[in-house]
């Protein structure tokens, strides 16, 4: 199974996949739009050189020129959400949320609120209020208005993921999730050719019906069944439709495909996104990590020693090498080559901006390694660097264990 995947919890799934891979896309033209209002949305220069930071998560670029887009049409939710979700992802990415908790299995959960910082906040919140205000202003003159609908939906996804990672209020953010199916689900009654809205559709089908049984109690709560097969299939074809939406599908279908052991067609839609923005690591990362999930060890190492050199190089705006250099380890561990697969956990504990768990993680594999390479003197001091730290952590636990006995494989 996908090395990351599956070890996302369903809440994570739906607060913030959902929203995550839904917020960030164009909003579709409604059938009254002149042929002029569709050219200035999908062929405007600001717009796509926005958006080509944001993917590339060049953040700090892109919240300018949403901002500069957001004076331009005042009155437009399209452009409050494209503030929206840009400020959002920024403050997510700062504050490690998105890539230290999305993994992490129940501890997401569990995990307590993090504090932002409160001019963050009230902005966050307050570009929520505007939008919404502004998709039901128009709603109110026209209940069947496609792109106010589309919108809503959409900043109600984006509000899920501020909800479910930053406040931690997980039944707030599964109402606002659910708002935005409905909305998108509207949207495709009333325009069923709209490629765009069948992500959010798809992606909740999908993860309903992946739920174990004793969580699908909410959902069926609100109407809703799930089905793994049309909801693969609706995020594939958003993904191929060639609409504003395309990228976060082509993600969504990545991950999905990836659960499902689907990892030829899994390659095709990550690699596809990585050679369009280089500078975004995760894409990178993925690649790898879908390699690796696949069994094709010489490939994966390429993949992760390739991702290694980009960041070298200063390609990534957000990167997580230490992950990498992880996972590099990983794949020389099945390999069986326990040297290389130890200096790669060494140098991820290396890495600079790791926690003391991260750094204790890596070592505590670095000293694993060096005990099937039978170098007892190179893994004790590994183990007693976890135990200097003075956490009572689980590597600390487990190092302790290893310090009185040696590691060997299950």
């Amino acid at each position: 199974m996908f090395p990351q995947l599956h070890r996302i919890t369903a809440t994570a799934l739906v607060c913030s996949l959902l929203a995550y891979f839904v917020a960030s896309h164009e909003l579709p033209s409604r059938p009254s739009q002149s042929a002029a209002q569709v050219e200035r949305r999908s062929n405007d220069p600001a717009a796509q050189t926005a958006f080509e930071h944001f993917y590339n998560t060049d953040y700090d670029s892109a919240v300018p020129e949403f901002e500069a887009a957001l004076q331009a049409h005042p009155n437009d939710a399209l452009a409050v959400n494209h503030l929206l979700q840009v400020v959002l992802l920024r403050e997510i990415n700062r504050e490690d949320i998105l890539t230290g908790q999305l993994y992490m299995g129940d501890e997401f959960l569990r995990s307590k609120r993090q504090p932002i910082d409160p001019h963050v906040q009230l902005r966050i919140e307050g570009l929520a209020s505007q939008a919404l205000s502004l998709s039901e202003a128009r709603l109110k003159t026209n209940p069947n208005d496609v792109e106010a609908l589309y919108s809503r939906g959409a900043t109600r996804a984006l509000y899920a993921v501020y909800e479910g990672l930053v406040e931690k209020a997980w039944y707030s953010a599964l109402r606002s999730a659910l708002g935005a199916y409905r909305d998108h689900k509207r949207v495709l009654e009333l325009a069923p050719d709209n490629s765009d809205a069948k992500l959010v559709v798809g992606v909740y089908d999908y993860v309903v019906a992946a739920l174990p049984i004793y969580a699908k109690v909410a959902a069926f709560l609100f109407n809703i069944r799930g089905n793994k097969t049309e909801g693969i299939e609706e995020v594939r074809q958003a993904a191929r439709g060639g609409g504003e939406a395309s990228v976060d599908a082509k993600t969504a279908l990545a991950l999905f495909l990836a659960r499902e052991h689907e990892y030829p067609e899994a390659l095709v839609s990550i690699r596809e996104l990585y050679r369009s923005y280089p500078h975004n690591f995760e894409f990178g990362q993925m690649e790898a990590s879908l390699l690796r999930a696949r069994g094709n060890l010489p490939e994966a190492v390429a993949a992760y020693r390739n991702v290694l050199a980009a960041g070298q190089r200063k390609m990534f705006f957000h990167p997580h090498l230490d992950r990498t250099a992880i996972g590099l380890g990983q794949v020389y561990r099945a390999q069986r080559n326990f040297r290389d697969a130890a200096g790669a956990f060494e140098s991820a504990a290396k890495m600079p901006g790791l926690d003391h768990e991260e750094s204790a993680r890596a070592n505590l594999l670095a000293g694993e390694m060096y005990d099937l390479l039978r170098e007892r003197d190179s893994a004790i001091r590994k183990y007693e660097e976890i135990i200097a730290t003075g956490n009572d952590s689980i590597e600390t636990q487990e190092a302790r264990r290893f310090l009185k006995r040696p590691y060997h494989e299950p």
